[in-house]
């Protein structure tokens, strides 16, 4: 069986004898499960089917069996395969919880009308709020379209009326007035009658002349 530079180092520590040994001039020799370390030599034998050691370790010519046993039992086991094998064990299932139907039994409901009135007030405002927060910049491209339209539309009729105020002209507007203050309108009805104009101004003309005939009927005089 072979041996590795570990076992000589742990070889070497155990022995007393050899404690003095330059540990650079170890080398591995093994013949037989022997082990040399400079002059003299540790037998170091291993037991078949075992995890025991037999450390030799030489004192003034006589040799110290030191052996260093696993408390465990000397042999080893082969791994074999369990006979019985255990059951998985799964999860239970889950328990589905069921919801029942309320009973016909008179309920008390909680109503609260003005509460919920008064929510919907304050959530409303808060959106409010929000949108105009969003919205700000937006809003004011808004209005500035709507004021620069009412300017145009202001210049343009300022324009209108100081051209309208070019072309006026004060003694055309006199003599139309004149013209409408001496003309005569004729009416539509005649004691509450619809009738034609001609007929209208036919009655109106008799009206007219009775009322003269009796303010200048003849009197009497001294």
């Amino acid at each position: 069986i072979s041996i590795s530079d570990t076992a000589a180092i742990a070889a070497a520590r155990y022995s007393t004898q050899q404690s003095n040994c330059d540990t650079n001039t170890v080398s591995r020799l093994m013949s037989n499960n022997c082990m040399q370390c400079g002059t003299g030599s540790i037998h170091i034998k291993f037991i078949p089917r075992t995890l025991n050691i037999d450390f030799r370790m030489p004192t003034r010519g006589e040799f110290i069996r030191n052996i260093i046993e696993i408390p465990s039992t000397t042999l080893i086991l082969p791994l074999q395969e369990p006979t019985n094998r255990l059951p998985i064990q799964y999860d239970s299932p889950m328990i589905e919880k069921s919801l029942d139907l309320p009973t016909n039994e008179k309920v008390i409901e909680k109503q609260a009308v003005n509460m919920i009135r008064i929510r919907h007030k304050k959530m409303k405002k808060h959106k409010r709020k929000k949108f105009r927060k969003k919205m700000k910049f937006i809003m004011e491209k808004i209005r500035l379209k709507r004021r620069q339209k009412k300017e145009k539309l202001f210049q343009a009729e300022l324009v209108a009326k100081i051209k309208e105020a070019e072309a006026f002209d004060a003694k055309e507007y006199v003599n139309e007035r004149l013209s409408l203050l001496n003309k005569k309108f004729l009416q539509r009805t005649y004691r509450g009658e619809i009738l034609p104009p001609e007929m209208i101004k036919q009655f109106i003309d008799e009206k007219i002349a009775k009322k003269e005939a009796k303010r200048n009927k003849p009197r009497l005089t001294l």
